[in-house]
């Protein structure tokens, strides 16, 4: 039992979660984010979730939050139990410290019993003992949270785990680093309040940007400069906190993300080497559209399996996402066509720089088309949770002429064609072939407004914010 205390020393006393290494940091931090999914969670129904998303985005902080609220509602501290898998490598071990609890708190007539298992991915066929464990009974009265920062298994889990989720809507949870929206209000004083404009609405009736432009040109220049930041920055909890604290990313920042990178590579029995050369391949496309074939130029292995596998290693771990060819006739992706690559967040795209010797570029405009990429994926595609390697609604499209669009969103059987130009001067040739192709689309621009007939052009510093 004493392992089992040293996870849960709210046992002993309820304000001894203060003393969290988590919350501690979180009270001591000038950024203190509280990301939306956390209102998601129904905790009074038994249900088994899963909340996945990338290393150190700040799962564990979430859980931990959690716990205290559940101790200030006056909640059993031993109905509350919380374990990490760091150290556990196979479903049996998993079994037996659930078990562990299961026998320890039986005493104890609890009315609901809250079980927080973090990085459960670390576990191979972790499944296997979450359904033993509810087969036996133990399930009953007791919300499951189940972290981790692999998508791969979620799609296994699922077959394994039939009829017994619980009731829940959408218990498949993801936590992404924090957006353009929460950047900004959490790194300056711009008062903001354009989500009620939609991407959709704008392409149904195009004169809403002018009521979008009469309310953010005020402020449009500074609203230039924090994306800049956050195309510098990203979004993932420590560099947002290290920008607010000392105004710019540091490089130990850097390498902590990268060391955990090259850690879960490692877990997997993956080479660091053709890790850091498949991040600067990806990085040398420069969001063009690749085969798999021409990916796997310049790298050291003899098979382009090993290239895909590695990258949709990534994607699967919520850190690049891979965009498919569209075929407009069957309003689905194409798979035997060339795939466009994006980094999900800015930081990954400065690792990326860094990993192949490159100093931080000025001209935005790649890191301008991935946080494009990443706003759709989050924003379009229902099935987050496994993960970014088979997008089904975010696609780039090409003529047979080889003119390309570089994102289209499908929404029933609506096309939403979208090109990024991220420069001072525009032109009708910027968006011709979104006009030419689709009759309509929306242009993102560096800092201009537009509308031509059904092309409408918004700056990227607003276009983020609707």
């Amino acid at each position: 039992m004493v392992n089992l205390l040293i996870f849960n020393p709210w046992w002993e006393a309820p304000e001894r979660i203060e003393s969290d290494r988590s919350i501690m940091d979180y009270r001591e931090s000038n950024l203190r984010w509280q990301p939306k999914i956390k209102e998601e969670f129904i905790l009074t129904q038994d249900a088994v979730y899963t909340l996945r998303g990338p290393r150190q985005v700040g799962k564990t902080t979430l859980i931990k939050m959690i716990v205290g609220e559940l101790l200030k509602d006056k909640v059993a501290p031993r109905a509350i139990f919380y374990y990490s898998c760091d150290l556990i490598s196979k479903a049996e071990e998993l079994f037996q410290v659930i078990q562990q609890y299961h026998e320890f708190s039986q005493p104890f007539k609890s009315k609901r019993r809250y079980l927080f298992i973090d990085e459960i991915s670390l576990v191979p066929a972790w499944q296997n003992a979450i359904k033993q464990i509810i087969d036996l009974g133990w399930g009953r009265s007791t919300t499951f949270i189940l972290t981790g920062s692999s998508a791969v298994d979620i799609k296994r889990g699922a077959e394994r785990l039939p009829g017994r989720r619980g009731r829940v809507p959408q218990p498949d949870k993801v936590m992404m680093p924090l957006d353009f929206i929460e950047f900004v209000k959490k790194c300056s004083e711009v008062p903001i309040d354009f989500e009620h404009f939609s991407l959709q609405a704008l392409l149904e009736e195009p004169t809403f940007i002018e009521k979008i432009r009469s309310q953010t040109e005020v402020f449009l220049p500074r609203l230039s400069v924090l994306l800049e930041h956050f195309l510098t920055i990203g979004g993932f909890p420590l560099a947002v906190e290290c920008f607010l604290k000392k105004g710019e990313l540091s490089q130990d920042i850097m390498e902590t993300y990268l060391a955990v990178i090259r850690s879960d590579f490692e877990k997997a029995k993956k080479s660091r080497i053709l890790l850091k050369q498949v991040l600067v391949r990806i990085l040398l496309t420069g969001g063009t559209p690749v085969s798999w074939q021409s990916l796997a130029k310049t790298i050291d292995t003899p098979s382009y399996n090993t290239v895909r596998e590695y990258s949709e290693f990534l994607a699967d771990s919520f850190l690049l996402a891979i965009l498919y060819f569209l075929d407009r006739n069957k309003k689905m992706a194409n798979p035997n066509k060339m795939k466009k690559f994006y980094f999900f967040d800015p930081l990954l795209l400065n690792i990326a720089q860094q990993e192949a010797g490159l100093s931080p570029k000025q001209d935005f405009s790649l890191a301008v088309e991935g946080a494009v990429a990443a706003y759709l994926v989050k924003k379009f595609e229902s099935r987050l949770f496994e993960g970014f390697s088979r997008t089904e609604k975010v696609f780039y499209w090409k003529s047979v002429k080889g003119k390309e669009v570089d994102f289209v969103v499908l929404q029933g059987e609506l096309f939403m064609p979208i090109e990024v130009k991220y420069q001072s001067i525009i032109s009708r040739s910027d968006y011709s072939t979104m006009k030419r192709s689709f009759g309509k689309g929306i242009l993102v621009t560096k800092n201009t407004f537009l509308i031509d007939e059904n092309i409408i052009g918004i700056p990227a510093s607003v276009f983020f914010l609707l």
